[in-house]
Parts: structure tokens; sequence; C-alpha cells
């Protein structure tokens, strides 16, 4: 007893600490009030303030040309295509695809944060996909544009693609490398495909794309599954683009879950959000949700269980996890490396442990300033080694990989 009172500070004190509290509570309510209505200004000077955003973040397509991929049900997916200056037949063309909620400029941005663009003055022939709802895609009547699901993404978008693609490049093989998203519906397009189809496959990347949805439970992305009113008036295109000048200034919760600030600048960042953010299609986030929810992968069919279809992976398949990365973190990514049944696998984490120049978030792996010294040399190598455009013997993959040895 004595202790206690010992402990407990005199009326002084407690008069300074109510006063301290008060103090912060109106700081803090203030701060709210002040923040609020420079939303609200920004929101009704949005119309004035829209060239000025353009200017100061737009982002022209660094891209040569622009095609249409027709899929069967009347969707038109935009390939943004990259020409070489100095071809090389060798290589097989390669697709690029973005993740949930954005479009091609998340991967083809500008010439130093493109991935495509890195590819193209190595020789390689690159196309830059914006996926079904975004982007220059779109669909032959509007009607349906908000029931599209993650199998419609897999069934439609990804055979059109390829098949586009091998049509204007006269090739017979093609590499596919996706971000996020744009590996986990190839994860399941390869293990549904026929293996035929697969032979058309040179080579796979995967940057951040998780094997599952698991640990997704409890972040923010979770929380969303318990209000699906909020997710369904939400703008997140309008959103972006009205808060893009704040982009990369205020790191909040939402930030620490996309990318790494210290390896991603905040002009990027702006940029991003003017030019490459997207809604996503009631349809595909009720699936996403409904996976995170019961922890399970499957068409809505419940014909497919796309976990248990990755260990149909059987091409060359590189996985890039980033070490800092909350929504695909490494664990989720070697999950998938160690089911997939392929015998030519990679796996790497981009972090200062393993000689990154920091530890990479999500988006950091093809947005990070760094991100091509330390993330596309590996993505290049890998598709030099196995994303060429005839098949190889294994003579020649061993000839190949001893002139490599050699070089480094």
């Amino acid at each position: 007893m004595i202790a206690i009172l010992k402990n407990r500070r005199g009326p002084f004190y407690l008069i300074t600490t109510f006063f301290a509290i008060i103090f912060f509570a109106v700081f803090a309510s203030s701060l709210a009030i002040v923040f609020s209505l420079f939303l609200i200004a920004v929101l009704v000077l949005y119309p004035v303030l829209l060239d000025w955003f353009s200017r100061l973040y737009g982002q022209e397509d660094i891209a040569d040309e622009v095609h249409f991929a027709k899929t069967k049900d009347g969707w038109n997916i935009a390939l943004h295509r990259h020409i070489p200056p100095i071809p090389n037949p060798d290589l097989a063309p390669v697709i690029v695809v973005h993740g949930i909620a954005t479009n091609k400029y998340v991967i083809d941005l500008d010439k130093r944060h493109s991935l495509p663009y890195y590819l193209k003055l190595r020789g390689y022939e690159v196309f830059a996909v914006s996926l079904r709802g975004a982007g220059s895609s779109y669909h032959e009547s509007r009607g349906g544009y908000e029931d599209f699901t993650f199998d419609d993404l897999v069934k439609y978008d990804v055979p059109a693609i390829i098949s586009k693609v091998l049509s204007l490049t006269e090739s017979k093989r093609v590499n596919w490398v996706g971000h996020s998203m744009g590996a986990m519906i190839f994860y399941s397009y390869l293990g549904i495909t026929s293996k035929s189809e697969k032979e058309k496959i040179a080579s796979f990347v995967s940057l951040g794309g998780p094997g599952n949805l698991n640990h997704l439970g409890l972040s923010l992305i979770g929380l969303l599954s318990r209000f699906p009113r909020a997710r369904k008036v939400l703008d997140l295109k309008f959103g972006a683009s009205m808060l893009a000048p704040l982009a990369g200034e205020i790191y909040t919760p939402i930030d620490q879950i996309l990318y790494n600030p210290k390896a991603t600048r905040p002009r990027i960042v702006k940029k991003v959000m003017k030019n490459a953010i997207e809604n996503i299609s009631e349809g595909l986030i009720e699936q996403f949700m409904s996976w995170i929810e019961t922890k399970k992968m499957s068409s809505l069919n419940g014909f497919y269980n796309y976990i248990d279809l990755q260990k149909e992976i059987t091409v060359p398949s590189l996985f890039i996890a980033g070490a800092n990365d909350a929504i695909a973190t490494p664990d989720t990514v070697r999950f998938v490396y160690e089911r997939a049944g392929t015998k030519i696998k990679k796996f790497y984490v981009i972090s200062k442990e393993e000689g990154a120049s920091d530890d990479y978030g999500h988006g950091c792996l093809i947005l990070a300033e760094k991100a091509e010294d330390d993330v596309f040399p590996k993505v290049e190598t890998f598709l030099r080694e196995h994303g060429t455009s005839k098949k190889q013997s294994w003579f020649l993959r061993l000839k190949r990989k001893f002139r490599q040895n050699i070089r480094t």
C-alpha cells in the first residue's frame, strides 16, 4: 500500500494532465477540421485544378504503338507495344501485366520507371498491358462492366493477350511478367490451360505475386470485407487523382502497405496516383474478399481450386518478393514458388540483407528509384537465359549459362 502511495502524483499533476489531454484533443480535432476543409476545397475546385494536376503529374505514353486483343466476351484489351531499336530475334516477346486497381502506367510510367522500356533497350519486344476495365481497354458495349471477376481475367484476358502478341510478332513463344495480380492470374492460367498452350510460354516472372491471401485478414485491405457498402460507393480513380498532390508527403498506414517511402520518391507516387489508379469491378473485389474471409482461392463455380493448381506451373519461373511487402509477403511468394511444379525456378527477396539499396515494398518492385539496379537486371537475366523464341535443348542452355558465367 505504501509503494502505491509513493507512485501516485499530487493534485497539481492531475490538473496539468487533465488540461494536457484537453489541449491535445482540441489540437487533433482542429487538424482534422482543417484537413477536412482542405479536402472540400480541393473537391470544389477540382475541375479548375484538373489541368494544373495534369501538367504537374500527367504522363505521356512512352510506348511506340497501341494494339487491342479481342476477348471472347467482347473486351478489347490494350497492348502498348515497345519496339526495340536493335531487336534480338533470339528473344521471345515479353508481356508485362499490372495488378489490381491499376493500369499499364504502374508498370510503364516513364523511361526511368518502366520495366518494358528497360527490356526494350536490351533487344526485347515488349507489350505493356491494361487489363479489362483499366486504361485504354474497352468493352463493345458498356453493359457488364461492373460484373467481371478474377475468373474472367484468367479465362478470357490471358489467352487473348497471348494470341494477339504471337500474331503481331510472328513468334512461337512469349514471356509473361506479372506484378501482383498480374502474376496471380498467370498462376491460375497455367493451372487450367492445356499442355499445348503452355508450350507457347517461354518463361514466367512473378513480381510480388502472392500465392494466397491468408495474411490479409487483419490488414486494412482485409477490413474492407466488413464494410460492403463502403466498397461500392468509393471511387478510387477519382479519389487518387484528387489526392495526388498530397501523395508521398503524408505517410499513412495505407502507404506503408503499398510501398516503402525510403525506396520510392514522392513525385513518382504522385504520378502513379494521377495516372495509374483504377476502380475495381464489383465482381473482382467480391471474389478477393471471399478469398480473404474463407482462406480459400476457388473459382466462382467451385470447379477450380487455384491454390491446388499452382503445382501446374511447369514453365521456367522466377519469383521475386520485396522484404517489406505487406501485400505479397516473402512467405506468400515463397509459398507458390515451393508449390510450382517446374524444374527451373528461382526465388529472390529484394532486401538490404541481400545487397539491394533498401527493403522493397509492394510497389517498389516496379517503381523504386533503384529498381533498374535491384530488380530489373534479375528479370532480364532470367529472360535472356530462358525466354528465347525457340525452345532450347539442354546442351544449348548449358552453353548459354557457361557463357554468362564467363562474363560475370
